[in-house]
């Protein structure tokens, strides 16, 4: 299976989805599901996953897509410090 990595993704993330999609297949294996099945079905995870990034961004917080992480962490870091969180 192709490794679909981020080009930003540490050695640590890379290798912790490595882990992750290998487990993925594996399980699959067991339950007789094809590799074909289960990349269909993380295909339409990712799709999901940048359609609800694109929401967040766009209608939810008003900010680019790629600053929605910093925005993010830094809002809870605010939460927290303010004893919201």
């Amino acid at each position: 299976m192709r490794e679909p990595w981020d080009e930003g993704e540490t050695p640590d993330e890379q290798e912790a989805r490595r882990e992750a999609y290998r487990r993925l297949a594996d399980a699959a294996r067991r339950v007789g599901l094809s590799l074909e099945s289960l990349g269909g079905m993380l295909r339409q995870v990712t799709h999901n996953e940048v359609e609800t990034r694109r929401f967040l961004a766009e209608k939810v917080y008003g900010v680019p897509d790629e600053y929605l992480d910093d925005f993010l962490r830094t809002r809870m870091e605010d939460d927290r410090e303010g004893g919201n969180g």
